[in-house]
């Protein structure tokens, strides 16, 4: 048993995570429905790592903004950053567009009688932006309002900043605070293969592959773009042509994150891992400090991706026609509306894209059956497009430094 035991402790947290992953289907398939009893092993990781995310992004983003020492400097980091987001945004809606006017995904498919939706209201922008502001931080933290934990941190960075020598003592308190969080969550991960075994045992076991068949073609297209996006525009255009470093040390020092959040389907719980991931390709502390935590709750480019799979099934399966211009139409809302970090995006984005263009609310309710499997896809650009913004990002600062980097 010890020697067992020590064995899987010498495993890369990888290795653990993959077999962890291919028993959970592996026992979802016999299982069934009966693969419902360990999916408590999920629900206490997501738990956990929720646990985590909100202290550690306060912690990173006060120290981030107060290591950079100017108001400048951060301005410019940040406006780096949004630019990097809204340009991958767009980018990954018009490739979603192409894909799926190309593989006719909507023809075939048989409408379901009686399919209903109740549209959510849609917040204005400036509902949307007074959402941003706390009135109160602990509560933005008890909450895990991210967007809100956000721009108090970089608020009282800001505060940190203009204090100077005063403001130590309370920037000493956050990098320990920070550190503490850290290490809490290098506990928290030696759970993520068994918390990634429940979460795949439920899935398979309630969905299994039945779901999938009527569907196949828009599975197909939101997989095959956001392969196509994240392999090309991200690991080939961003990180290999513009930061020089080479797409397969990318990916191979990304698979953990990519693993991860395919399981779990969740980037802000993804944080941690990503974090980590980034550090390794020699990104700074400063940097990806920033852009990670920011780009978790502001950069949805697969999320673009998957609203841009559903406007097109949505007309080919209700037979209207959208010419030119009104799918160069969602690819600016898209484009503007996915680094606004509204919360409950993915549901809200979808609403405001299909009224844009006059379609059927109801195309939710279609999707819905397979909004797991398509989530599992969408997420993976999402967390490798905050990686490679924030590798771009350190690149252009002079923050890069891959051959600082140690092999573990």
């Amino acid at each position: 048993m010890k020697t067992l035991l020590g064995k899987w402790n010498k495993m890369s947290l990888f290795t653990r995570i993959m077999i962890g992953f291919v028993l959970g289907i592996i026992f979802g398939l016999i299982a069934g429905e009966k693969a419902s009893s360990v999916a408590f092993l999920g629900t206490i990781l997501t738990r956990l790592l929720t646990m985590v995310v909100a202290p550690l992004v306060l912690g990173l983003l006060i120290c981030s903004a107060a290591d950079v020492k100017d108001f400048k400097t951060l301005g410019k980091i940040g406006g780096k950053t949004l630019a990097i987001f809204l340009g991958g945004t767009a980018f990954a809606v018009a490739i979603g567009l192409v894909v799926c006017n190309v593989l006719n995904i909507g023809a075939g498919f048989v409408m379901e009688s009686g399919v209903t939706y109740d549209a959510k209201e849609i917040p204005s922008i400036s509902e949307t932006l007074l959402n941003i502001i706390p009135t109160n931080p602990f509560n933005a933290l008890a909450n895990q309002n991210l967007l809100q934990i956000i721009f108090f941190a970089l608020l009282l960075g800001f505060a940190l900043i203009a204090l100077g020598e005063k403001g130590d003592p309370v920037l000493n308190f956050f990098r320990s605070w920070t550190d503490a969080w850290k290490e809490i969550t290098n506990i928290v991960l030696e759970f993520t293969p068994f918390g990634v075994f429940g979460l795949m045992a439920d899935i398979v076991g309630k969905y299994g592959l039945s779901v999938m068949l009527p569907y196949l073609k828009t599975i197909f297209a939101c997989y095959l773009t956001c392969f196509l996006y994240t392999v090309l525009v991200q690991g080939g255009l961003m990180v290999g042509l513009y930061a020089r470093i080479s797409p397969l040390k990318f990916f191979a020092t990304m698979k953990e994150a990519m693993l991860f959040v395919f399981a779990t389907c969740s980037s802000v719980a993804t944080i941690p891992i990503n974090l980590k991931c980034t550090k390794k390709l020699g990104v700074s502390d400063k940097i990806a400090d920033f852009v990670i935590p920011f780009g978790a709750v502001m950069n949805m480019n697969g999320t673009a991706i998957y609203e841009a799979v559903a406007v097109v099934f949505a007309s080919q399966v209700f037979g209207i026609h959208l010419s030119v211009t009104q799918q160069i139409m969602v690819t600016a809302v898209l484009a503007s509306v996915g680094t606004a970090g509204i919360p409950g995006s993915g549901l809200v984005m979808l609403t405001i894209v299909l009224n844009a263009v006059n379609l059927p609310l109801e195309t939710i309710a279609l999707l819905a059956g397979i909004d797991r499997i398509l989530n599992m896809a969408r997420v993976i650009p999402n967390i490798v497009g905050d990686a490679a913004a924030a590798v771009m990002v350190a690149k252009s600062e002079g923050e890069l430094h891959p051959e600082a980097v140690t092999e573990e």
